[in-house]
């Protein structure tokens, strides 16, 4: 029988497993940590660090649990403040000089804490933690402590702003969510809940960023010119995409020029025939990201000083902004930017529609023709719009590669199926991720205009799909707007009972 307190069984049953997962993957004898780590086998260490990491989360668990209780001992203000009879001023302190962390790192512990544990009432009544979907899975380890905090701070931020239902919903979506994309994800997800828990808001919030706004330019005593700049949505998003298109133009050609990889191309297309040019390797791109982004916004600079021809890979781009018709008919609502992720106002949409250079893109039946069959191998810009639209960037579940760093593929392949350039066919992977569906023989299909993934069976003999990604705006608005259909329904249904049988 186990004789421990109840709140840590489940701790020394994770301690159990991460002691089962760490001999299990020793090759060897146990010596010390650093000896140990070096002789495990490559699944072994695998399971070891998921092992070690629900062990993390559920001590985090009871972390915050004693600092809510730690905060909430400590402000009685007289001779029973637990933090004062210790020496110091807050409990925050306190949990400073326990952990050996940051101020911040106790803060969120606390807040956190309250977050997701349960209440008394003035009457001493137990009531439900303020967030109880987050503190049920706070609580269960599926989500962490940091995701937890960004979901905590967003929450309450909106709370007296947004309908009550919404807030729930949104909530839902988001510990739902936020074991898959992990905190960058969850960010994402939460600016685009935000703009529609809060749609008066997205203007101040867009106003606040372009306040901000800079561009440094000097040169240092090296004789260097430097810049250091920050920009709103509207304003970056013609340079990152610029710059992105460029150094994506420049790592195609540099994989084109490798040893092998290029030549073959090359000579299978001249039908083998031994005529393919030579690439040197000497010629092989050398240059970091960094150095690759420089000297791509050079290239701009340059072209707009001194030519009015773009380059091919440029041109071939645009800006793309998704509105929905009756928001930028009404004036009021938001819109998103392909690679942007904080959401922009209508005003600032209408004011690109009327400027040179942007043009709108009108995406219904009749507009443009989006299904090619057989007739062509490459998806049109159409397609990929419809299509980015749908996959929000890379599909692959969990991967945050943005629109600019994918391609649109054939699900049932172009060759070897004969698969059609149509948007059913259709999926966005960022390149790492192609190769994996190819090299490791995923299987993807689309129901319910959502991609799933099949794993081969050496990686899961069980087989199980797993969901791809979605637009994170498509993913909030559908959400949402389920969760206020379903309570129409409901007061529909309640209101002849609430108003009485009508008079005979």
């Amino acid at each position: 029988m186990n004789d421990s307190p109840q709140a840590l069984q489940s701790l020394e049953a994770l301690h159990a497993n991460v002691t089962d997962a760490w001999s299990g993957a020793l090759l060897g004898e146990s010596r010390d940590v650093g000896d140990d780590v070096r002789v495990m086998s490559d699944d072994g260490l695998v399971r070891a660090t998921e092992a070690l990491a629900r062990l993390q989360r559920s001590v985090q668990v009871l972390q915050a649990r004693c600092a809510a209780e730690l905060a909430g001992r400590s402000r009685t203000g007289d001779e029973s403040d637990v933090a004062k009879k210790h020496g110091f001023a807050t409990a925050e302190r306190l949990i400073v000089q326990a952990t050996g962390g940051r101020y911040a790192d106790a803060a969120r512990l606390v807040s956190i804490g309250e977050a997701t544990s349960a209440r008394r009432s003035f009457a001493g009544e137990v009531l439900p933690a303020r967030h109880p979907h987050l503190a049920t899975a706070f609580e269960s380890g599926a989500v962490s402590l940091d995701a937890a905090d960004l979901i905590r701070r967003f929450l309450d931020r909106v709370a007296l702003r947004a309908d009550r239902d919404d807030l729930g919903d949104a909530e839902m979506l988001l510990v739902e969510r936020a074991p898959v994309v992990g905190v960058e994800g969850t960010q994402r997800l939460i600016r685009q809940l935000e703009a529609h828990l809060d749609p008066d808001g997205v203007k101040p919030r867009e106003d606040e960023l372009r306040s901000a706004r800079s561009l440094k330019i000097w040169q240092d005593a090296a004789g260097m010119i430097n810049l250091r700049g920050a920009f709103d949505p509207a304003s970056g998003a013609p340079i990152k995409l610029a710059i992105e298109t460029l150094v994506g133009a420049e790592l195609h050609a540099a994989r084109d020029a490798r040893p092998g990889f290029g030549a073959k191309a090359s000579s299978a297309a001249s039908g083998g025939q031994g005529d393919a040019p030579h690439l040197d390797g000497v010629l092989a791109e050398d240059r970091s990201i960094a150095q690759m982004n420089a000297d791509a916004l050079a290239d701009i600079a340059w072209l707009s000083l001194s030519s009015s021809d773009a380059p091919p890979a440029l041109r071939a781009v645009t800006v793309i902004v998704r509105v929905d018709g009756d928001d930028l008919a009404s004036g009021e609502g938001h819109a998103t930017i392909d690679g942007i992720e904080h959401p922009v106002a209508i005003d600032t949409v209408r004011e690109w529609a009327m400027s040179a250079g942007v043009s709108p893109l009108y995406m219904a039946e009749g507009c443009e023709r989006v299904q090619l069959g057989r007739s062509r191998r490459l998806f049109s810009a159409a397609q990929k719009a419809v299509l980015v639209a749908r996959d929000g960037g890379c599909a692959w579940p969990g991967c945050q590669r943005p629109p600019s760093h994918t391609q649109a593929h054939h699900l049932r392949w172009w060759k070897r199926d004969e698969g059609p350039t149509d948007l059913e066919n259709g999926i966005m992977l960022c390149a790492h991720h192609h190769h994996r569906v190819h090299d490791d023989g995923w299987t993807i299909f689309i129901r319910d205009a959502r991609s799933w993934f099949i794993p081969p069976a050496h990686l899961d003999p069980d087989q199980v799909a797993r969901a791809g990604n979605i637009a994170p705006d498509h993913l909030a608005r559908e959400h949402l707007a389920s969760g206020r259909r379903a309570r129409r329904a409901t007061r529909r249904t309640d209101a002849p009972a609430e108003m009485g049988a009508p008079a005979a």
